[in-house]
């Protein structure tokens, strides 16, 4: 009997030796570094409003930015459906550009804004910071109405010019691009509008086919294209996924002026470049259909009382 204990009891031993053995081996062996993943790109969107630009003479000027972001995402011309009494004005379109509903609902009908529905249809800022708080918001227009009659009412920050004051009408614009180039470059943002409207302020002076329109219309171009460089430019662009949306309220007549049904004063255009939104042309531009295009930039559910749908399609 004893030789089978001793039979059994040695490979037991050595057994033991073995596992410990590899625990030790295992212990010794160099640990693996396992990179963290990398942080999920920030969308963040910039909406700059061209006031009364004419559709059909964009393209007659170099609109060297413009085509650049015509070739990287998606350009839809089109006109003003206006329902009966509806003027195609600032009020009405730049109330539908920025509560993604149509006058029927936000209840401007011209420049008065007598009949504004705000409370109840609020500009997609407002709804942004309402529901998101985290975000940093921006807005600028050269027309202290938009924020006298709450069109924009809630956000993080805000600028017009100041009342009284005699700026050269060249340098409005100017003035607004220079101070917004900075603060995207520089600050943290999330959501960035601008209103231009020097383009609308020649046309009602020299109209819109003249030498002093193209020149407006070329000048709105290299400010685009600053603000575009000015995102690029952020240290922690890297990081950020940009979607930027130009859109226009309106178009001239010949000899300047709008507010009429003729097809040169309905005009409008929608140029959206940015993750998910694909390069492609159209010819049904919806005015209703920037705010939802912005909330779903964000990656954010689109409100159901939207009457637009998203440039880059349902998210």
């Amino acid at each position: 009997m004893r030789p089978h204990r001793a039979r059994h009891g040695r490979p037991s031993a050595v057994r033991v030796s073995l596992a410990l053995a590899t625990v030790v081996a295992l212990s010794c062996a160099p640990v693996a570094h396992v990179e963290p993943p990398p942080p999920k790109p920030v969308p963040k969107v910039l909406v700059i409003g061209v006031d009364g630009v004419r559709t059909d003479r964009v393209l007659t000027t170099r609109a060297t930015y413009l085509r650049a972001l015509m070739s990287e995402g998606l350009y839809a011309t089109g006109h003003l459906d206006l329902a009966p009494g509806v003027k195609s004005l600032s009020g009405p379109a730049w109330s539908t550009i920025l509560t993604g509903v149509n006058p029927e609902k936000h209840g401007v009908h011209d420049n008065t804004f007598n009949g504004r529905q705000y409370t109840r249809y609020p500009d997609f800022l407002t709804r942004l910071e309402r529901l998101r708080p985290d975000l940093d918001t921006l807005a600028v227009t050269l027309w202290r109405t938009f924020f006298e009659t709450g069109l924009l009412h809630q956000v993080d920050w805000h600028a017009t010019l100041r009342p009284g004051v005699d700026y050269a009408e060249h340098l409005k614009d100017e003035m607004i691009i220079r101070r917004m180039t900075d603060l995207i470059a520089r600050h943290q943002v999330d959501v960035v509008f601008l209103h231009l409207v020097n383009p609308d302020k020649v046309a009602h002076k020299h109209g819109p086919l003249g030498s002093e329109y193209v020149t407006a219309l070329d000048t709105l171009d290299l400010g685009i294209g600053r603000l575009v460089d000015a995102v690029r430019r952020r240290p922690t662009y890297p990081n950020e996924k940009w979607s930027v949306i130009v859109v226009t309220d309106h178009g001239h007549r010949d000899e300047g002026g709008h507010g009429g049904l003729s097809p040169e004063e309905l005009q409008i255009f929608l140029l959206a470049a940015g993750p998910g939104i694909r390069h492609e042309r159209r010819h049904e531009a919806k005015l209703v259909d920037v705010a939802p295009t912005v909330f779903a930039q964000l990656g954010m559910r689109i409100p159901a009382d939207f009457e637009g749908v998203p440039l880059g399609g349902e998210k």
